[in-house]
């Protein structure tokens, strides 16, 4: 269908210049002037065609339409007014941007050539955040020739920003205010957003810096101040940036919280799934790692590019195993360290619980109690004895059996274990083992127990 509106409308008027009392003519410019918007001029129209030919029912259920038809955009034009000056609560913000839409999307399937009807459709998706339709809408009318319309222009910034594109958000406030500088709306937004720019310039810059502590501060000042409207999308990409700085400080819980929120924000949010797992892989309990696992199996959904899923498949298998382990003993937690531990902090954690748990320290205890600190201390000593040995360490965080850890051939759960016990794994002395590293770290006093590799508290 060739939609040639004018000419259309010019056949028309031609017609009943001609010939005056052309009934037909008048109810095709009806018509017409429907489609485009002209609902004023459509009842003229039909009126002055019912002159001649009063009794018609469809005539007269169609001009009824019309008056219908406005009282529609009447009412989205009055609901999303009172949205924009702010007198509707929030709370209700979205239920009357629907009603908007629901009323203007019947006034648009009658008058689809009306330009300004999908005008005031984009506002309304604007408020219920649907910025990718908004987006797209926008675009049609300015090739549609509604390029010089800043009430356009502005909602379609608002929709790049809802889309989390700042830049071009900025670039279009600018383009209205080059055009109209007294423009309230958009110089308000504009100095919103470019101040919310520039805290984010900050943070990204202490964050490339490795001043991570200060990124985590400078993000959280940018989430303070972006606009609590249309700014999901921005504000998810804050809580991903701060938890990346949280990542780098070693802030696992803080990570997992962020990256929550992102989600919550942007449940497609792939870098958001892969960083939550990451870090509650290295918090490590069994929650945590069944949680890592759903993360990895979101994110193997979203995944765009096949080296992408074969990255996430082999870490799916590490997760799953380590959820194995999560569900036996943990040398980590045994230390009080968490899973990505330096060489130092092991030692730290190893001296500290080594010292608390030594049974010369129990020595006036209930046999309970000396019987508790002596299966601790030889825990202790077994985590330190793996953990501190960079092989096993590696064949542990793999997910070979502890029975197995000496076995450079052995493969994670592969059943090869089992028969030796933890004298498989070199099965040192624990006392043997603290002198060793109290002599290491010049922390042997005098005196001793009895007995060869002795030492005495107190």
């Amino acid at each position: 269908m060739i939609l040639k509106y004018k000419e259309a409308l010019e056949d028309c008027d031609a017609a009943l210049a001609t010939e005056p009392s052309f009934t037909k003519a008048y109810f095709r410019k009806a018509k017409i002037q429907t489609i485009v918007g002209d609902l004023d001029g459509a009842i003229k129209s039909y009126s002055l065609g019912m002159i001649r030919d009063p009794n018609d029912s469809k005539i007269i259920k169609d001009k009824e339409e019309i008056a219908t038809l406005k009282q529609r955009l009447e009412l989205a034009r009055d609901l999303l007014a009172k949205i924009r000056d702010g007198s509707t609560l929030p709370s209700s913000i979205k239920r009357d941007a629907m009603q908007a839409l629901r009323q203007i999307e019947i006034v648009i399937a009658k008058c689809s050539a009306w330009n300004d009807a999908s005008l005031v459709k984009i506002e309304a998706l604007v408020y219920l955040e649907r910025f990718n339709e908004g987006y797209s809408l926008s675009t049609k009318l300015m090739r549609m020739g509604m390029s010089g319309s800043s009430n356009l222009i502005f909602f379609r910034a608002r929709c790049l920003f809802g889309q989390g594109n700042l830049d071009d958000a900025i670039k279009h406030l600018r383009q209205i205010l080059a055009g109209d500088p007294d423009n309230r709306l958009a110089m308000t937004l504009l100095k919103e957003l470019r101040s919310l720019g520039r805290k984010k310039e900050e943070a990204d810059t202490a964050y490339k810096g490795r001043n991570f502590d200060a990124g985590v501060g400078f993000y959280t000042e940018a989430l303070d101040m972006c606009p609590s409207t249309d700014g999901s999308a921005y504000r998810a990409k804050l809580f991903f940036n701060r938890a990346s700085a949280n990542a780098n400080l070693r802030k696992h819980e803080d990570v997992v919280a962020d990256c929550t929120e992102a989600i919550s924000l942007d449940d497609e949010y792939f870098k958001a799934y892969m960083r939550r797992a990451a870090s509650n892989l290295v918090i490590g309990g069994e929650n945590e790692c069944q949680q890592a696992l759903r993360d990895y199996e979101k994110a193997l959904e979203l995944a765009k590019t096949e080296e992408q899923e074969r990255d996430i498949n082999k870490k799916i298998r590490g997760a799953r195993v380590q959820l194995k382990r999560a569900k036996r003993k943990d040398f980590y937690k045994l230390l009080g360290v968490s899973r990505d531990a330096t060489e130092s902090e092991i030692k730290k954690g190893y001296r500290k619980l080594a010292l608390k748990w030594h049974p010369d320290r129990h020595s006036n205890s209930t046999e309970e109690e000396k019987k508790k600190a002596e299966q601790v201390f030889r825990d202790v000593n077994l985590a330190y004895e793996v953990l501190s040995d960079p092989q096993k360490k590696r064949r542990y965080d793999e997910g070979v059996d502890e029975q197995d850890l000496d076995n450079p051939h052995a493969r994670p759960d592969d059943g090869m274990g089992g028969m030796q016990g933890h004298s498989g794994m070199g099965g040192m002395d624990p006392d043997v083992l603290f002198q060793m590293f109290m002599q290491q770290q010049g922390g042997m006093g005098g005196g001793g127990r009895r007995g060869p590799g002795s030492f005495h508290f107190g």
